[in-house]
């Protein structure tokens, strides 16, 4: 007999269905014409019905954050910025709120899984994103997201941690709170599916009388993604960013405060619009990508804006004398950068034109010598950028062929220095100058056959001084 089930059904069997139908009127057939067959029975066949995903939580899903990783998990968008909606704010506001550790996990897993094997495995191979947040009283506060997007036995997941390793008290958990709307708008920049970017003014906005340090950590074990690895640190030494991605990679560190007196607001800002100017002219020649020229101006203005207020006075040299040498200086914190990416162009017909490298290097250095008893001070502050880029063209409007050998090559090598000497005597500016020197290499070939059969360079050197005094008169 031939038995067919259905999970959740009772069982059917072809002789009991046969006994419902209507008996026909039997007939007599002549002996000469019958025919009798035989009947074999086949082995019992089992059929389920075919179920769907499951979805498991390792604790009773009824509070707001995860109804909020339920809506995250169910956009189907896959983006990063789509899975950390909102969780950040709402974990720092339920801090602030209610105090108290929090950790949840939702995966989703095949119905033949085991909810506590795929719990166990959420994090696996997962995009992993903390938070370690120091209080000045000393207690540190540690917030996670790990986002799964499909492994093992998970198809997807999201867990959130969150935990203080001590008591806060009031001001600390409503410093922490208002952090929530910065802390989101940070994770939906880092979080986008094309290009990521750095909205990360309102996280550097942190109460430093209620916090010391900050550490935003993001790591993606996947090579292609186009943030593969993020880092911000603020605390009261210095402030960095390092940044990872399929654009090219960003490094930038800022000295916590600037030197001498603060600089009036008007001359920062445009300090830092010189700036802005000179990485994009440096990108405009070596042909640096524009994703990541973007992350680089982003970065550079969002710490030097949250440097804004900040400086360094010197212990022993009267303020007075401060205020006359702060002025002569940009007003900005010393700093280090550098970029370096590849950057690919193809034309409107899809072929791809351009293949370039690029490396690109900036720093400033300030230093004070005190020069008496009475207080005056040298001031140096040196500044240097180097440009180094390989830029490969086709030769017509075809794919450029690298293999064979035949393009144009671009080979870029520039350097810049500058400095500015402030000195006073009995209180007194005595000398005030500022030097510049730019050294620019060009040189180009074009290749047939991976040979050089045309080429030249483009050398270029300018140096120039003024003399700041007269202006001071």
């Amino acid at each position: 007999m031939t038995t067919v089930s259905a999970v959740g059904s009772t069982p059917w069997t072809a002789s009991a269905a046969l006994a419902r139908q209507p008996v026909a009127e039997a007939t007599a057939t002549p002996p000469s014409t019958v025919l009798q067959l035989g009947r074999s029975e086949p082995p019992s066949t089992v059929y389920d019905r075919p179920t769907g995903p499951t979805r498991s939580w390792a604790s009773a899903p009824g509070d707001a954050i995860s109804s909020l990783m339920q809506r995250n998990a169910a956009s189907g968008t896959g983006s990063l910025a789509s899975q950390w909606r909102g969780l950040g704010g709402a974990l720092l506001t339920r801090l602030a709120e209610q105090g108290g550790d929090y950790r949840q996990t939702l995966v989703q897993h095949a119905s033949g899984v085991a909810a506590s094997d795929a719990l166990a495995s959420a994090r696996d191979s997962a995009v992993t994103l903390q938070l370690r947040i120091r209080t000045q009283s000393g207690t540190t506060v540690e917030l996670s997201i790990a986002v799964n997007r499909g492994s093992g036995t998970v198809q997807n997941g999201l867990q959130v941690d969150m935990r203080s390793n001590g008591a806060l008290s009031d001001a600390e958990r409503q410093a922490l709170g208002a952090l929530a709307e910065g802390f989101d708008k940070a994770l939906a920049g880092l979080g986008r599916a094309d290009a990521p970017q750095l909205d990360l003014s309102g996280l550097l906005a942190y109460d430093d009388e209620q916090l010391s340090s900050l550490e935003l950590t993001v790591r993606s074990p996947q090579a292609d993604d186009p943030l593969r690895s993020f880092s911000l640190q603020a605390n009261a030494r210095e402030k960095r960013i390092d940044v990872q991605g399929s654009a090219g990679d960003v490094s930038l560190r800022l000295d916590a405060a600037a030197p001498l007196a603060a600089a009036a607001e008007d001359v920062r800002q445009a300090s830092i619009a010189q700036y802005l100017a000179q990485f994009d002219a440096a990108a405009d020649r070596g042909h640096i990508g524009a994703e990541l020229v973007a992350q680089l101006r982003q970065a550079f203005a969002q710490l030097h804006g949250a440097n804004g207020d900040q400086a360094q006075p010197l212990d022993g040299t009267p303020s007075a004398v401060q205020n006359q040498v702060a002025p002569l200086l940009n007003g900005l914190a010393d700093f280090e950068l550098r970029i370096e990416g590849e950057s690919r162009k193809t034309n409107q017909n899809g072929y791809l034109t351009e293949v370039s490298q690029a490396r690109y290097a900036v720093a400033q250095q300030t230093s004070v010598q005190r020069t008496g008893a009475t207080g005056d001070i040298t001031v140096t502050q040196t500044r240097s950028a180097v440009l180094q880029a390989q830029v490969l063209r086709a030769l017509g409007e075809a794919e450029i062929d690298l293999k064979g050998g035949n393009y144009h090559r671009t080979d870029i090598d520039d350097e810049s220095r500058g400095k500015t000497t402030v000195a006073t005597v009995q209180g007194r500016i005595v000398r005030a100058d500022a030097e510049r020197a730019d050294r620019q290499l060009l040189t180009y070939a074009k290749l047939l056959n991976h040979r050089a059969v045309e080429t030249h360079s483009e050398p270029r050197e300018r140096h120039q001084r003024e003399d700041l005094l007269p202006g001071l008169r």
